[in-house]
């Protein structure tokens, strides 16, 4: 899907303390072979935090400056809503001052904010001079979701981020985005379910394994090679979209922004399908934040942006892939 003057023009993202992985292995959460597997270096922590209170900050960033009209606010989380049975995104909106802006909480788990763009972008395609606000916040804390071990070949770190999109304000833009796609395989959704009880009313909520639930999955269908298959004609699917669209060629892109994996998760189902080298990408990232859930992609391109790892006219695409499973690939023009 091709846009029309749909403009980034605001950005934020706050990140817990990184812990280097050493803290991890002497703690005895994490192995000195995990860490020389996934090549992770440190991850993000935040002690005390929840998701909506970081998305909340980088939301302040995000809006710094903005006077315009905010037409509606997506927010995201895919693990630490803070409580139960209570509005997050409201909660992170009444924090921003948004009033009477429409807040509505985003599902895409990963691929919440990348696909948010798609959906924020298509909405304001009929609201000339308008904008929208997207937020994201997790945090993995012990003992329900222990950020080491809980899923193979990803470790988990807590951050917020947020990102202004707007039509028709292309003067103090940081980037147009062009051409979005998405894809959908929701016959994997049992991949993170695995044999899990439903809750039904049951307060106990044992600490997730992620690993056990896909292990039991796996077990009972084709195996790692079918998800593997369907992940590579997913991603190639999604990025071929956006680059035709945008009358470019892979090779044109500056950066692919994709999700904060462990090396080997990243090569599998993000490098080796689109064929790019790993300097092109936001694997660096991944081994210094780890996998912050919605935030990866918003975090990379505020860190590209503040450390002028852009120049104008990069392009960069955001790579997204999220539990269920879906795919959104969102192409951006550096202003």
């Amino acid at each position: 899907m091709k846009h029309h003057r749909i403009t980034i023009n605001g950005i934020g993202a706050v990140t817990g303390g990184l812990v280097p992985v050493a803290d991890g292995i002497n703690a005895g959460r994490y192995s000195p072979e995990q860490a020389r597997r996934n090549q992770q270096d440190s991850v993000a922590v935040a002690p005390g935090r929840t998701g909506p209170e970081l998305a909340a900050h980088a939301g302040r960033q995000a809006l710094r400056g903005f006077s315009g009209r905010l037409a509606l606010h997506l927010h995201a989380t895919i693990h630490d809503p803070g409580l139960d049975f209570w509005s997050h995104n409201s909660y992170v909106a009444d924090q921003l001052g948004l009033d009477t802006t429409m807040t509505l909480a985003l599902n895409g788990m990963s691929n919440s904010m990348v696909a948010g763009l798609e959906l924020a972008a298509t909405l304001l395609a009929g609201q000339h001079g308008h904008a929208a606000l997207l937020t994201a916040g997790d945090t993995f804390h012990a003992p329900l979701f222990d950020r080491w071990q809980t899923d193979p070949g990803i470790t988990y770190g807590d951050a917020g981020a947020a990102v202004l999109l707007h039509r028709d304000s292309p003067n103090d833009a940081a980037a147009e985005l062009i051409a979005t796609a998405s894809h959908a395989q929701p016959c994997l959704e049992g991949l993170h379910r695995g044999n899990s009880l439903w809750y039904s009313g049951n307060t106990h909520r044992p600490p997730i394994q992620l690993r056990h639930r896909k292990a039991h999955w796996l077990e009972t269908h084709d195996g790692p090679g079918s998800i593997e298959a369907l992940n590579a004609a997913a991603t190639t699917a999604v990025v071929k979209r956006v680059v035709y669209d945008a009358e470019l060629e892979l090779d044109d892109v500056r950066w692919v922004l994709c999700p904060h994996y462990g090396a080997p998760l990243a090569h599998r189902h993000c490098l080796a399908p689109l064929g790019i080298p790993e300097q092109r990408s936001s694997t660096f990232l991944a081994r210094r934040y780890g996998h912050m859930g919605a935030a990866d992609h918003i975090v990379d391109l505020h860190y590209l942006l503040t450390r002028h790892q852009v120049t104008t006219g990069d392009h960069v695409i955001l790579l997204g892939i999220g539990v269920g499973m879906t795919w959104t690939a969102a192409l951006l023009r550096i202003a």
